[in-house]
């Protein structure tokens, strides 16, 4: 048996859940709140694994969130734990504190282009603090205040964004990105929603959204954080009419968004606007990876569900036709809500920005 020693700071509550996330089934594939530690008299935890002799691999330490993993007693990422399997032996670590600051919100972020302000929250990937050099992808993601919080998502149920996505790059599986959380606010269908020439442009604020986007928070992003600005490397993503959105602007900016994930879109907007003009100009579809889907199950009822399905159908039917890169899915079982489009997160992380591309 291989045992795993971890001193936790004193501050931290006796009976406090603590938990290893590294590689491999038996340490949870990093998960962040698989495997549980056993706790000593002292406080101190222990877990006892039956690792076949000559394993190796990499841990940290968690309180069951990512967001609370351990630290390096500046607030940033702990370089992960190495361990060799060598007979009967052990591995002991001491957490300097718990939370790496992961998350950055910039409040009350203004602009010339849209009336309301909003919260901008960026997410930094695993490795952004241990190389000051390196630069990163980055995908842009509306309904922002869905993506992290219980506090601020819809029914207090968010995407769990910055969980999955931390997982499933330290699994391997997609290339470190940053995320950034755009939240909406009370002119959420006026910014998300196109409409035709004709038809109450007066209040159509779609266009304007995209120049906020793209000449107010994509420069400031690129400003503070590092970036590969590039559209190659740089993604938009939503759900609902944030999806739908979201293709409209790659449509519009295929200079500044070469990545699109369109979860269960609704092109049903202004009658299928999106799918009757794609063919305008498909000259997008080119240069843009997308990730498009609909869950078996959004709808009021089976009639509505049929039809959601089969309006994304068509529009994958378009997009193969145009001979874009994209991946369709039909989720069984999928909802129309954020619990739902976490779920399928990693799919659509692992598609966007594979390790290898």
């Amino acid at each position: 048996m291989f045992e795993f020693v971890v001193r936790v700071p004193d501050d931290t509550p006796r009976f406090q859940p603590v938990f290893l996330a590294g590689d491999g089934p038996l340490l949870g594939n990093w998960s962040a709140d698989r495997v549980r530690m056993d706790n000593w008299d002292d406080g101190t935890r222990y877990l006892r694994l039956d690792l076949p002799r000559g394993t190796r691999g990499r841990f940290l330490v968690t309180l069951g969130r990512w967001r609370t993993a351990e630290a390096d007693g500046r607030g940033r990422e702990a370089v992960p734990h190495e361990f060799e399997v060598g007979g009967d032996g052990y591995a002991e670590v001491r957490v300097a504190e718990w939370g790496r600051r992961s998350l950055h919100y910039h409040h009350e972020f203004d602009s010339r282009f849209v009336p309301l302000t909003r919260t901008v929250s960026v997410w930094l990937p695993p490795g952004y603090d241990l190389d000051p050099r390196r630069r990163f992808p980055v995908l842009y993601m509306h309904d922002g205040q869905n993506l992290f919080d219980p506090e601020t998502a819809f029914a207090g149920n968010p995407w769990w964004a910055d969980e999955v996505a931390e997982r499933v790059i330290r699994q391997g599986r997609a290339e470190p990105a940053i995320i950034v959380g755009v939240g909406n606010t009370s002119d959420r269908l006026r910014e998300y929603g196109p409409r035709r020439c004709d038809r109450d442009r007066n209040v159509d604020l779609s266009r304007d959204y995209g120049r906020f986007l793209v000449e107010e928070v994509k420069p400031f992003v690129d400003l503070c954080y590092r970036t590969l600005p590039g559209p190659e490397h740089t993604g938009v993503a939503g759900s609902s009419m944030g999806g739908l959105i979201s293709l409209h602007l790659c449509k519009w900016f295929p200079g500044v968004f070469g990545r699109c994930a369109a979860l269960s879109p609704s092109v049903w907007w202004d009658d299928e606007y999106f799918i009757q003009t794609l063919d305008v100009w498909p000259h997008w579809t080119k240069t843009c990876r997308v990730w498009l889907d609909m869950g078996t199950r959004e709808g009021a009822s089976d009639a509505g569900m049929a039809a959601a399905l089969n309006r994304t159908r068509r529009l994958a039917t378009h997009l193969d036709r145009a001979g874009a890169d994209f991946r369709y899915e039909e989720v069984e079982g999928g909802a129309h809500n954020e619990a739902a489009w976490g779920l399928r997160f990693d799919r659509v992380l692992s598609y966007l920005f594979p390790p290898d591309r």
